[in-house]
């Protein structure tokens, strides 16, 4: 996923779709390129496979013109930048990390980050090995939060209430942003079967960031069993429903290519 806001770039995650954002950004470059180095901030909820693999195939990594900075959980401390340039160890790729072209530097330090005036807070989630949701807050008010791979199942009762303290700073954390990006991944009877697997059921994800006061909700991190048509059926349900609420709550369904101007 990622954010433009002026000449900043904010990238959420760096799996295999982070390669057609790379070839996107290499045309923008060989169009109009006014000599100076173009920042990537890269966010890393967390380094499963899912969520880094793209990183490889991202052409900007290979080009001097760019410099990318990249920024992960404190608590994984110099693991990240040892996971990152181990799967490019050449066992499996064939480039190591250490002669990208690119100036690449991997932050830990999530603590009051300003990049270009965009305001950039975390919080730790419910997820095997951890994750990490972050907030962008923008000029003009405008909030968005990128939160997926979080098991809110586990922290919030059924009518969207929380139960523990992690839950509440959840509910803080998203409380009344513009547009959130959550994991959605299970409808509540698939959620039966996979309690502990570090996501959450549709119908939770909806009732907590209605509960939020969340103007725009967009689903994520879809399950890979689900066909085009049944999360075409499933979105239809979850619109209809929450659309004509009092105060309405835009449900959007995240699809390759989506692209979105934020307001506030």
């Amino acid at each position: 996923m990622c954010l433009k806001h002026d000449e900043s770039y904010f990238i959420f995650d760096a799996g295999t779709g982070i390669r057609g954002l790379g070839i996107e950004l290499m045309e923008l470059v060989e169009k109009s390129y006014d000599g100076n180095v173009i920042e990537l901030n890269i966010f890393l909820s967390h380094t499963h496979w899912d969520h880094i693999q793209g990183l490889p195939f991202f052409q900007p990594a290979y080009d001097s013109r760019f410099k990318l900075n990249i920024y992960g959980s404190e608590k994984k401390d110099d693991m990240l930048e040892k996971t990152l340039s181990g799967q490019m160890n050449s066992v499996y790729f064939p480039v190591p990390m250490s002669q990208l072209s690119s100036e690449l530097n991997v932050h830990v330090d999530l603590q009051a980050l300003d990049i270009s005036g965009v305001k950039v807070s975390s919080t730790d989630q419910n997820h095997p090995g951890g994750s990490t949701a972050f907030k962008a807050s923008l000029d003009g008010g405008r909030t968005l939060v990128y939160a997926t791979d979080n098991e809110l199942d586990l922290q919030f009762h059924r009518d969207g209430s929380p139960k523990d303290k992690m839950g509440e700073r959840y509910l803080k954390f998203i409380s009344e942003v513009d547009y959130l990006i959550a994991d959605g991944q299970y409808t509540d009877e698939e959620y039966l079967d996979k309690v502990g697997w570090g996501h959450t059921s549709l119908s939770l994800i909806h009732k907590i960031a209605h509960q939020a006061g969340v103007k725009n909700l967009i689903i994520y991190h879809h399950d890979p069993m689900h066909t085009d048509s049944i999360l075409e059926d499933l979105s239809h349900k979850y619109m209809n429903q929450y659309e004509s609420l009092t105060p309405a709550m835009q449900v959007i369904w995240a699809r390759e290519g989506l692209t979105l101007q934020l307001r506030s």
